[in-house]
């Protein structure tokens, strides 16, 4: 109907709202706080100088919050909030480039409930235990005694680690591991709901970064001068800036989609997660690439911030 909002698109009898609920945005905001009070950047830095991924200290608080049970049920002594939820939080620990296995073992507690598994479903979802995922034979943020999370299109299992040996990664604030797979303690055939999670998860976190490199670029755009005058007066840096903000806005609206379609149970729900995906790497890398650009020679340097976004968009 051309009088309702934009938001709202007809779903066979029902109108689905595809802008975030009181509640949401209080769990985003809430989120954002607690970050930035808890792992501001010169925080992330520090651990990742000292060869941290994240601090114990900073794990609990962290699992304290309730991130890592948000989607387990109920039932299974989680939170039973939906994906909409999850986005809200993830979407803030990718702006902040949080650091440790909190997207992996999130979704590794959800496998682990899906199964039936409730202890470690328990120890998942409240920090007793980490989960990290394998890429090929590297594990992200998991090490010796950890678990693993393999995400397949015919199946999605959790592995114990057998043996870990530890690789320098290109972003400072990750671990990496290239491990041999022991017992495996979980595991669901082909599941299109949980694949759709997994890929709405990482995309909630390059839409953070994104936003991030953003609002870096066009604060720095109206500060710095050049030739008497703020560079974003100059067409070539104003349009890179307004090239992440409708990059964001693309994101973020297929994104707050695939969610809501996820949580009504709905058939398309992975092919548009799948969407979200695509959009969110390609206009995240090319927008951290362009936040170095519009920060120019300092933006190339080890100093700035600029680099850590561009790592983190490129580890996602």
């Amino acid at each position: 109907h051309p009088e309702e909002p934009y938001w709202r698109t007809s779903i066979g009898a029902c109108a689905m709202n595809l802008a975030p609920d009181e509640m949401q945005i209080e769990i985003g905001e809430t989120a954002r706080g607690f970050l930035a009070d808890r792992f501001p950047i010169t925080r992330v830095r520090k651990l990742a100088e000292g060869g941290q991924a994240i601090d114990e200290e900073g794990w609990s608080a962290c699992a304290e919050m309730g991130w890592l049970s948000m989607l387990v049920p109920e039932a299974e002594d989680g939170l039973g909030l939906g994906t909409a939820e999850a986005v809200m939080v993830f979407r803030e620990i990718g702006r902040h480039l949080t650091p440790g296995p909190l997207r992996s073992t999130m979704l590794a507690a959800l496998l682990a409930a899906l199964v039936g598994e409730r202890e470690l479903a328990r120890s998942l979802s409240w920090g007793a235990m980490k989960a990290g995922l394998l890429v090929g034979d590297l594990a992200i943020d998991a090490g010796a005694g950890d678990l693993v999370l393999v995400i397949g299109r015919e199946e999605c299992a959790l592995y114990e680690i057998g043996s870990a040996e530890n690789v320098r990664a290109m972003d400072p604030g990750v671990r990496l591991s290239r491990v041999t797979l022991g017992a495996k303690r979980a595991a669901i055939g082909r599941n299109d709901a949980f694949l759709a999670t997994a890929q709405i998860i990482v995309s909630a976190e390059l839409l953070g970064v994104l936003e991030a490199v953003r609002d870096m670029s066009a604060g720095y755009a109206q500060t710095r001068e050049q030739f008497g005058k703020p560079i974003g007066s100059f067409q070539a840096v104003k349009h890179r800036c307004a090239d992440m903000a409708v990059a964001a806005y693309a994101v973020q609206s297929q994104l707050f989609m695939a969610a809501v379609r996820l949580d009504a149970d709905l058939d398309d729900a992975l092919f548009h997660a799948s969407s979200a995906h695509v959009l969110a790497i390609n206009f995240t890398k090319r927008s951290t690439a362009d936040n170095i650009q519009n920060h120019g020679g300092i933006g190339v340097t080890e100093e700035h911030d600029c680099h850590l976004y561009l790592k983190r968009a490129l580890l996602l």
